[in-house]
């Protein structure tokens, strides 16, 4: 860890550990709504919204860096699609790390090549062939081959767990344990209703089963991203939500925590990732240590 880092995160810790306020820490730009497939699950990709200009970028780079945000997720869409001028996603990395972010994650549907300057990508896979095509189209096998043929040190996926692929989570993590060793582990999400209850949907009594399963699987020694505290949370739904530790920004404006922020969406929450990091506020340790892998 640079001193730079060091020296940020030690300052952190008196407000985020010990009083326990949301503090400003992990941005998340949608750069593009622009994707290349339809998925079942997403409403809000391909909406003819324009995308963000470098010039945006740059600004709301600089405003919240100011505001205290050091972690960026550029997210899309997809933002493999994006391009400015001369300009692609690879700039944006570049001038993020510039301005003094510490780490760059890039969320995508690893249907381009895998090559980029971010820190970390995140590929979204929910499911085997045959649930994955349902869901996304079929795009599963360019998906794992652009998967297995990435040199990049740092992959992990995004399973996003709902009422069609539920019942398959064992033979994902076997598959994925098997046939992907350069993935790092996944993250399982639970499907988030942001535009009302769909037949995709797992509401919390549902949820508690499955956690307790994923748990079993992580303990097994399957690859489980999450950690045990962050699980519980999502188990439970006893985690503060929406919190200012997070926010969102896309053409449109800027949102605390997510784009939507209304109280039925908050309460069906899924996001595995917001609860990692509220568990770690909570001092549980194996979230602590999780973080350590994220960045």
């Amino acid at each position: 860890m640079k001193a730079k880092q060091f020296l940020f995160y030690l300052k952190f810790a008196l407000p985020f550990f010990v009083k326990q306020k949301d503090v400003p820490l992990i941005l998340g730009m949608v750069i593009t709504d622009r994707c290349n497939l339809s998925c079942q699950q997403c409403r809000v990709a391909n909406t003819g919204r324009p995308d963000l200009t470098m010039e945006d970028i740059n600004r709301k780079l600089e405003k919240f860096y100011a505001r205290g945000f050091r972690e960026l997720y550029i997210e899309g869409g997809e933002p493999f699609l994006w391009k400015y001028a001369h300009y692609s996603l690879d700039d944006i990395i570049t001038e993020a790390r510039r301005i003094g972010y510490f780490h760059v994650h890039v969320y995508t549907n690893g249907s381009f090549p895998l090559i980029s300057e971010a820190d970390m990508l995140w590929v979204s896979v929910d499911g085997l062939r045959a649930n994955y095509n349902q869901l996304r189209g079929n795009h599963f096998d360019r998906v794992i081959q652009n998967i297995r043929e990435s040199r990049h040190s740092r992959i992990a996926i995004v399973h996003v767990i709902n009422q069609q692929n539920k019942s398959e989570l064992l033979a994902f993590l076997q598959y994925v344990k098997s046939q992907l060793s350069n993935v790092v582990g996944v993250i399982f999400y639970f499907h988030t209703p942001y535009y009302g209850i769909d037949e995709l949907f797992i509401d919390k009594a549902e949820r508690a089963p499955i956690v307790d399963e994923i748990l079993a699987y992580k303990k097994a020694g399957l690859p489980v991203f999450n950690s045990r505290p962050g699980l519980t949370a999502l188990k439970t739904g006893q985690w503060h939500r929406p919190s200012s530790i997070f926010a969102m920004t896309d053409i449109d404006g800027d949102y605390i925590c997510c784009r939507t922020n209304s109280p039925e969406i908050c309460a069906n929450c899924g996001y595995g990732a917001c609860t990692e990091v509220l568990a770690a506020q909570k001092l549980k340790l194996g979230a602590m240590l999780n973080l350590m892998k994220f960045w």
